[in-house]
């Protein structure tokens, strides 16, 4: 079973969606704290708490919390930040037993598209620890993105010109 498991960490991931929204205001989406805060996580979930240092080396946190009243912290910081183009930055999430988390580099680019955005993140583990608890994590991560970019798509209908 840990090299099932080991081989579902090392993967990485990639999602495309086209957001009905010009490339800066799909950009701003992601570093304003009260929008990110209204589409971040899963549609089960509420971002509680979103702190946003939007420059190279700044820091980012979301505190989303499931129907349950679980808190799951995420913490990250950026590496690139090209706007209204490019945001790449790491994200730490999801600490298993042993204390250790589950890193990723996430690379965000925004191609403008007929009006619209495509919107193209793509996510790699760093250096992951081969646990279930991170298995499971990574297996459940399509669908936060695809809820999460779900909801910025939403958020954009509600807010574009």
């Amino acid at each position: 079973m840990e090299e099932n498991i080991l081989k579902e960490v090392a993967r990485e991931r990639r999602l495309t969606k086209i957001i009905d929204s010009p490339p800066d205001k799909v950009f701003n989406a992601w570093i304003d704290p009260l929008q990110l805060r209204a589409w971040w996580g899963p549609h089960d979930f509420t971002s509680r708490e979103v702190m946003i240092e939007p420059r190279v080396g700044g820091k980012f946190s979301v505190e989303m919390e499931d129907e349950d009243g679980r808190i799951f912290p995420m913490r990250g910081v950026f590496h690139e930040f090209q706007e209204p183009s490019r945001l790449v930055f790491t994200t730490s999430v999801i600490y298993d037993p042993d204390g250790r988390p589950l890193e990723a580099l996430n690379t965000i680019i925004f191609n403008g598209k007929e009006g619209g955005t495509e919107v193209v993140w793509a996510w790699k583990a760093i250096d992951p620890a081969p646990t279930a608890i991170v298995s499971v994590a990574l297996m459940g991560f399509d669908k936060v993105t695809t809820d999460s970019l779900s909801r910025l798509s939403e958020l954009m209908t509600r807010v574009s010109i």
